[in-house]
């Protein structure tokens, strides 16, 4: 009877947080029904304009062809298909068939024209007999991927051309309100896009209306999107570059665009380290966006520069830069509080790097399959930070739910010390937990303090990236032979293994620390030249 109380009760905690257009659209998805791909397709179409289009920046290849094999690889899984390829193939998963649907193949040089005019006519036959059904994020993405494609054409063809005015007029109709955040931008991007490419003028009142919205409250007055995703940041910071690359001068979105554009480019210099790498907070992992410094590149390109922030912290994601090391701290909310699904049990996590080399990383994200490993994932077990009595700090469920979450509050920020505490623990333990941070040039000292009542157990993770040289010397431990950690109130000290992801289905074994303490946890490092 308490497991089944407990689960009503963590799925009100997640519903209670829902706006009310979230709830109406999902009892709406649930009870209509989605017309045929055909029931969309116009017989006249409009007259089509060439859009201004910049090269975008260099990405992996996602499809290898051998005459008619065909074989494609997308976080880090193959698949082959001979002859037909299957549009809505999902044993791996169905993140695995969207990137399949995406049909990013499209940027790639070494494929001719006519196989990839060969493959898209086959995904839209297989649209066309109802075999591959309609759904709005990936008819965003693949929408503007073909209208770039055939803006590159001399001749582009109609029927792809009609066929993509079929999917707009779906996506008009069916925007993604049931979820929100970076989903909902990306439809109104691609209606804007299609917008301007068939001139059609509904279409486009429709996006500058939801993206004028949308953009104000997605992205923070530091520069960060709401959904606090490193990844997804760099994510639809491209989508602003690219649609201020191709609207007309007119465009009364320009000036929000470039407001926005400037703000993220200052952000993500901000979070980003040294080496080019960002943050792995929250679901954050490589080869999935454009890099930071291909991004910062494609602005310049466009004669767009970030812009001097001085609200920097305000989503509460500090990167504090000290002589020989540079340390990202994750001081922040789990996410929008309609819109989590991306965020993990991570609050006052922090991740360390020296001379330019990663030593304490996040876990990070290897999967979005509802399966014990994206539990994991998303656990505090698996973040720097502190684990009281074996509960995470924020109720995480699911492939992407969140039922009662951590609230964190920031009592001092500066040049050299950042103090905050979050209360994850308050229900049911009444446990608060603070971490003050105080950085100096070749030392980093972290205090953890837990107040109310006495902890069963409390546990302070270091994850250590699987490059990086662990040695245990009496009460310290040695980094490669130049960092030393030394703990004051820890009654007991282990390490283990863990999976540290490298890429989504991509993980190595490293070494991870659990220091464990009662009341008060002083943590030191030292790094010597």
């Amino acid at each position: 009877m308490i497991p089944k109380l407990r689960s009503i009760n963590k799925v009100i905690h997640t519903i209670s947080h829902l706006k009310p257009i979230q709830v109406a659209y999902q009892l709406k998805n649930r009870f209509r029904r989605v017309g045929p791909f055909m029931h969309y397709l116009q017989a006249d179409l409009p007259q089509a304009r060439r859009l201004a289009f910049s090269p975008v920046p260099k990405t992996n290849p996602v499809l290898k062809i051998s005459e008619n094999h065909y074989t494609f690889s997308f976080l880090n899984q193959e698949k082959s298909y001979t002859g037909r390829v299957n549009w809505g193939e999902e044993n791996y998963g169905k993140l695995w068939n969207y990137n399949l649907q995406y049909v990013d193949f499209l940027r790639q040089q070494d494929i001719s024209d006519d196989a990839k005019l060969m493959l898209l006519y086959d995904l839209y036959e297989e649209l066309k007999k109802g075999t591959l059904r309609l759904e709005p994020y990936p008819v965003s993405l693949r929408v503007m991927n073909v209208i770039r494609f055939l803006h590159q054409q001399t001749k582009p063809s109609v029927r792809l051309q009609g066929w993509i005015y079929g999917e707009i007029n779906y996506l008009s109709r069916n925007l993604e309100y049931h979820l929100l955040g970076n989903h909902l931008l990306e439809n109104g991007f691609a209606i804007l896009m299609a917008g301007y490419y068939f001139q059609n003028r509904q279409w486009i009142g429709q996006a500058e209306k939801l993206l004028a919205v949308e953009l104000e409250e997605q992205i923070l007055s530091d520069g960060a999107h709401f959904e606090l995703s490193p990844m997804y940041h760099q994510i639809i910071l491209f989508r602003v570059l690219e649609a201020l690359d191709y609207l007309p001068i007119e465009s009364k979105l320009n000036p929000l665009l470039l407001e926005k554009a400037k703000k993220m480019l200052a952000w993500l210099q901000a979070m980003t380290f040294s080496n080019g790498d960002i943050p792995h907070f929250n679901d954050s992992a490589d080869g999935i966006a454009f890099n930071s410094l291909g991004l910062i590149d494609y602005a310049r390109k466009l004669n767009i520069l970030p812009e001097n922030n001085h609200q920097l912290g305000v989503s509460g994601y500090l990167l504090f830069r000290l002589g020989m090391y540079e340390c990202a701290v994750d001081a922040a909310a789990i996410g929008p509080s309609y819109q989590p699904g991306h965020g993990h049990a991570d609050a006052l996590s922090f991740i360390l790097y020296a001379n330019g080399r990663p030593l304490l990383v996040e876990a990070g994200t290897s999967t979005y399959n509802d399966c014990p490993q994206r539990q994991l994932e998303r656990s505090t077990r698996s973040h720097n930070s502190v684990e009281v009595n074996g509960q995470n700090q924020s109720e995480v469920y699911g492939a992407f739910r969140v039922g009662r979450r951590a609230t964190v509050n920031i009592h001092e920020v500066g040049d050299d010390v950042l103090a905050a505490s979050h209360d994850g623990y308050k229900s049911p333990f009444g446990i608060t937990h603070r971490r003050k941070f105080q950085f100096e040039n070749e030392r980093l000292t972290i205090i953890d303090t837990l107040s109310g009542k006495k902890a069963k157990e409390a546990i302070a993770s270091f994850h250590f990236h699987p490059d990086v040289i662990v040695n245990t010397e009496a009460d310290q431990i040695v980094l490669n032979d130049d960092t030393v950690i030394h703990f004051e109130g820890a009654y007991n000290l282990t390490s283990e293994s863990y999976q540290f992801s490298i890429g989504f289905n991509q993980t190595l074994s490293a070494t991870v620390l659990r220091v464990y303490f009662t009341t008060k946890l002083h943590t030191t490092i030292n790094f010597k030249r």
